[in-house]
């Protein structure tokens, strides 16, 4: 295959994968209730693809992420996933790239700082809109947080595998 053709292989390959693991929150991961909080997967997928991809195709894939989750999902406002993804992805390739190896505990590093910082930037706008108790939604957020990220033992080796088998260096 020539280099271009690759390179779309490989990112058409990452949205089957990545329309899978949607199809698994919406099946699966959304009928699950504990203490009435659903899991809730989508930051991990911007923050494991980027551990593995880089800055900068990790940044191009949170944010063609986030514009989908835009249009699908309720948000506080138009464009916050667009905004939130892309800084998770930035944050996980930094430390990927940085601190940790990428593997499965720089993975749980990044989701869980990626799952705090959209539950985070959630209870942060609704504290400026004046809306609910903080200490209640920052235990949602966090509770929500911690139901997500057993998701990691299906996402990781999903985009692991893509990565290994799709590898190229250009």
């Amino acid at each position: 295959m020539l280099p271009k053709s690759y390179l779309a292989f490989k990112w058409i390959v990452y949205t089957l994968a990545t329309l899978f693991l949607c199809a698994l929150q919406s099946f699966v991961f959304s009928h699950i209730r504990i203490l009435t909080v659903t899991p809730f997967i989508y930051p991990i997928l911007p923050a494991v693809s980027a551990m593995y991809e880089g800055p900068r195709r990790g940044a191009y894939f949170a944010l063609s992420f986030g514009f989908l989750c835009d249009l699908l999902l309720p948000a506080p406002f138009t464009g916050f996933f667009v905004i939130v993804f892309p800084m998770i992805a930035l944050l996980s390739a930094s430390i990927a790239g940085n601190m940790l190896s990428p593997g499965f505990f720089c993975a749980l590093l990044v989701s869980a700082l990626g799952l705090l910082m959209t539950g985070g930037a959630r209870v942060l706008l609704q504290l400026l809109s004046g809306g609910g108790d903080l200490t209640l939604r920052a235990w949602v957020a966090l509770t929500e947080a911690l139901l997500s990220l057993p998701a990691l033992v299906v996402a990781l080796p999903l985009f692991r595998t893509i990565h290994r088998r799709c590898a190229s260096d250009y």
